[in-house]
């Protein structure tokens, strides 16, 4: 897991002058989240609250912001581990290494170790976390902004398996961490599916 950037992360959230978003993520509770959830238990973009917690992870991930999607997401991945057989595997959408140089982390992977971090708390213990599995192959261009078409051609044959042999016959589950389009989603389920996974789950946090 990614103890430097997570202690610097910290220390940053101690010095640093609060940004705009800071308070809002600071002063929300686990029930804010659920009441801006949709039917399936993603998170509406359309609440400010909900923006200003995607801010904080994809571009700062600071610890406040960590700690509540952390255990939002925990409950999401209990719920469907509860459902399937066998211990499915954790994947982080991927992000390329040139994209990763300039932000410094990857927010779907800090996610998911915020939300294993609960679930470890909690003695639970339904899934197993494979980081490297899927990667990315290509360099793209951000998807905001971009119209439905194009975000599914942007991000096409973008990600391979890199352990094929990890995810033949087992259950895998990625985290994003917003949805628009689904096309990231739908390029990571080819791409697993490709190598042989028997079922794919796609979680977002939030839907835009």
């Amino acid at each position: 897991m990614h103890i430097f950037s997570s202690a610097f992360g910290y220390l940053a959230d101690l010095i640093l002058p609060p940004r705009k978003t800071d308070p809002l993520v600071r002063e929300l509770t686990i029930a804010d989240l659920q009441s801006a959830a949709l039917e399936d238990g993603t998170l509406s973009y359309r609440d400010p609250r909900v923006r200003a917690l995607i801010w904080e992870l994809k571009y700062h991930a600071s610890a406040p912001a960590l700690a509540l999607a952390g255990e939002y997401v925990a409950d999401l991945l209990t719920a469907v581990a509860s459902e399937e057989i066998g211990k499915p595997l954790l994947i982080p959408i991927p992000m390329h290494k040139k994209r990763r140089k300039e932000r410094g982390h990857n927010q779907t992977e800090v996610l998911c170790e915020a939300a294993l971090s609960y679930m470890k708390v909690l003695g639970q213990n339904y899934i197993e976390y494979a980081p490297n599995v899927l990667v990315r192959t290509r360099y793209t261009p951000s998807q905001q902004g971009l119209e439905r078409n194009k975000r599914l051609i942007n991000v096409e044959n973008s990600m391979e398996v890199s352990y094929p042999k990890r995810v033949v016959g087992r259950v895998c589950v990625v985290i994003d961490d917003v949805s628009t389009t689904g096309a990231t989603c739908k390029e990571a389920v080819r791409a697993l599916r490709t190598a042989g996974a028997r079922k794919v789950i796609c979680i977002a946090l939030a839907q835009s």
